[in-house]
């Protein structure tokens, strides 16, 4: 290597903005489940194909290709949720808001309104806008539907480019009406959000999706529904085996879930109805007959109401019934291959293992009800963790599900008595139904009372509705709207306060987020924002507090606790920060930029080895992340690595279209360092080329540099 070789520069500051603590307010913005839209990738002609190639599918076939050994099965499969749980649109299996022929939905505070329609087999959502005398349409086709076959909510997506996105109307079938999911009012367009990853996990077999990327996809390959491969394994390999082979019967590489452990058998039913919802590693990579921990991590929620959309999985466990059998899984009540309507739920599974005389209560009821188990041990109930709201309504919860945690349940035996009580004539009956409905009404208006005083306002709103359903009293009627109005305000406020941080408003902000505080003191994210403007502001003490509150309140939660990072690191607080990004890492277990934080914890603390680990892991996790290959080629630099410097260095200035000036000097000084002179020059005149309209102030330093490498040329 030469002497003469050009010093090494990171850049960070200009590279990557996280060496300045104006970096704070990005990642402030970045880091919250309410985020703001994120910037484009750079094109894909910038890249490398190493970087930017999409997964390889491992597999996947579909159920057709099944058809020709199992065609029965396949048939009667596809009659099932879960094979439609995410279909394309078409006639025949819209519903009446679009059959009628147009739809409208207008939402009452403001003058945006939604309709739906279907133009020539083509199935859309309008969103008309007005603003004084500007009027805004903005039409989206819907691509594919969530929920079609359950009789609950159904969900409308639509693609922006490579990109999936929900749309904000659904349709509620128990309702016969259109709603909205939660949306943003302050955006625009079609008032669409992004898709996550792990939504599409649940609702897909296989999707193609852009490592590193939050919600880019393939849009051509991907096997919809949640198919017989989910639970078998990728097809490929067993299909091609049998159709070489017909005259071999013996299932050959494919799972066969009977023969897994009871855990694993779980397992395959957790991947969606749990909440198990954090990654570990790249989406689609779990296989059945695989540990599921090995590859999410499970969130542990305080109250059902925060639950993921699904978690009957983790309910079951806690019942003693899981917990005193050996074999006790889903599938003793529930065939994954017939319709839900066929299941074996119910007494006929309970007396698998049950005699009937086991129930101390059978003998004080009615002999109509004396079978009912699930009425009594599975009561049915609202999830209203999922709700929309309607033109007239708001945290409407359509969806009912059987509580898994198998129990006894004083208010579903009543309820059970009450409804059998409400089929007879005779007075005593009446009299009965009547004092049953007062009590289980009375019985939810305390419960309504008790989650009010707790602050969880859904709970609350929803034990409102039950006791209503009972017995319609105005009071009652009027206390609902109130808690319905308490909660509306919280969301909008929340809502504000992320636009005024997006808008720099951080005074508006800090006010907006402190009215959520005062309705809902325990209300985690809040905490976590308010404190990280708080930040930004200057205000530190304040900032830490809320943080600090923020993770108290939920632990499940990576922002605050890398947050707290942040701060730790921008005071010069280099293992403190680390120990708080561990504490993100936890439940945030695949995040590119939790690796890169800590890798410039480690990189501040001169432990090059581990900074090296961390950016690698992070690059690894995003390969488009610029600011984890510029870090990382400042460590090697530390370690004289040059030549993979250079490797790192070049795929910084590919992922950038050659369009940085700073990053072009770079790898003009990797270059040098590692002796490749020519390389250099090319490198420094192409960044003195772009610097000159690009960054202007930076042409004179790039001169000498260039100037310098001819010069040791010439020697």
């Amino acid at each position: 290597m030469s002497r003469h070789a050009v010093p090494w520069s990171a850049s960070k500051a200009t590279a990557c903005g996280l060496a300045a603590g104006l970096g704070l307010l990005v990642v402030g913005l970045i880091w919250g489940r309410h985020q703001a839209q994120p910037s484009h990738l750079p094109d894909a002609t910038a890249s490398t194909s190493e970087d930017r190639r999409q997964p390889e599918n491992p597999g996947y076939l579909g159920p057709a290709a099944c058809v020709d050994c199992h065609a029965d099965r396949v048939a009667e499969f596809r009659q099932t949720r879960h094979y439609l749980a995410n279909r394309v649109p078409g006639p025949g299996i819209m519903p009446e808001g679009f059959t009628s022929g147009h739809a409208s939905y207008r939402l009452p505070e403001s003058s945006l309104q939604f309709d739906m329609s279907e133009s020539l087999g083509r199935f859309q959502q309008t969103a008309l806008q007005s603003q004084g005398s500007t009027k805004r349409s903005t039409t989206a086709d819907i691509a594919f539907i969530y929920g079609s076959a359950g009789g609950n909510d159904e969900v409308y997506f639509t693609w922006h480019g490579d990109r999936l996105c929900e749309l904000p109307m659904v349709w509620l079938a128990p309702q016969k009406t259109w709603g909205t999911s939660p949306f943003d009012r302050h955006a625009s367009g079609d008032f669409s959000r992004d898709m996550t990853i792990r939504c599409i996990e649940c609702h897909n077999t296989w999707f193609e999706h852009v490592p590193g990327s939050r919600n880019q996809y393939g849009r051509d390959k991907n096997v919809l529904g949640v198919t017989c491969e989910v639970c078998h394994g990728p097809g490929r390999e067993h299909a091609n085996f049998h159709r070489a082979n017909p005259q071999l019967t013996d299932p050959h590489a494919v799972v066969r879930p009977a023969e897994l452990s009871r855990e694993r058998k779980m397992d395959l039913c957790a991947q969606c109805h749990s909440n198990a919802i954090k990654h570990r590693g790249p989406a689609f990579n779990y296989r059945p007959g695989q540990p599921l921990d090995d590859f999410y991590f499970t969130l542990r929620t305080k109250h059902p109401e925060d639950d993921h959309v699904a978690n009957q999985t983790t309910y079951l466990r806690q019942s003693k019934c899981y917990q005193n059998s050996e074999s006790l899984s889903c599938v003793s009540c529930h065939n994954p291959h017939r319709p839900h309507s066929a299941d074996n739920a119910g007494a006929a599974s309970c007396l698998t293992c049950h005699q009937r005389e086991a129930c101390t209560d059978r003998d004080r009821l009615p002999a109509a009800v004396q079978d009912d188990c699930v009425g009594c041990h599975m009561p049915e109930g609202r999830k209203i963790q999922v709700y929309f709201r309607t033109e007239s309504d708001r945290y409407v919860a359509p969806v009912k599900r059987y509580e898994h945690k198998i129990a006894v349940y004083p208010r579903a035996r009543q309820k059970v008595l009450l409804s059998w009580y409400r089929t007879q004539s005779d007075p005593e009956s009446r009299s009965s139904a009547e004092r049953l409905a007062s009590e289980l009404s009375e019985s939810w208006k305390a419960e309504s009372l008790r989650m009010q005083d707790e602050h969880r306002f859904l709970a609350a709103i929803n034990a409102c509705r039950e006791s209503l359903g009972f017995v319609s009293e105005p009071v009652t009627a009027a206390r609902l709207q109130e808690l319905i109005a308490i909660q509306s305000k919280i969301d909008a406020d929340f809502q504000d306060a992320q636009w005024h941080i997006t808008e720099k408003r951080y005074r508006e902000a800090i006010e907006s987020l402190q009215s959520v505080l005062d309705a809902k003191p325990n209300h985690a994210m809040a905490h976590a924002k308010l404190g990280t403007v708080y930040a930004i502001t200057g205000e530190m003490a304040f900032a830490t507090k809320h943080l600090e509150q923020a993770t108290r309140d939920d632990e499940n939660e990576p922002y605050a606790f890398a947050m707290l990072g942040w701060l730790a690191y921008l005071d010069g607080r280099f293992d403190e920060a680390l120990q708080h990004y561990r504490r993100a890492e936890e439940v945030e277990p695949y995040s590119g930029k939790i690796n890169h934080q800590m890798g410039l914890a480690y990189l501040k603390l001169k432990r090059w080895s581990e900074a090296a680990d961390r950016f690698k892991a992070a690059i690894k996790i995003d390969p488009q992340d610029v600011s984890s290959y510029v870090s990382l080629c400042e460590v090697l630099g530390q370690m004289e690595n040059w030549s993979d410097v250079v490797v790192y260095a070049r795929k910084a200035v590919t992922l950038t279209n050659s369009a940085e000036p700073n990053l072009l000097k770079n790898l003009a000084a990797a270059y040098s360092k590692n002796g490749q002179l020519d390389e250099a020059i090319k490198a420094a005149e192409q960044a003195l080329k772009v610097a000159q309209s690009a960054q202007p102030a930076l042409v004179p330093h790039l001169q000498i540099m260039l100037d310098q490498l001819r010069s040791v040329r010439k020697r």
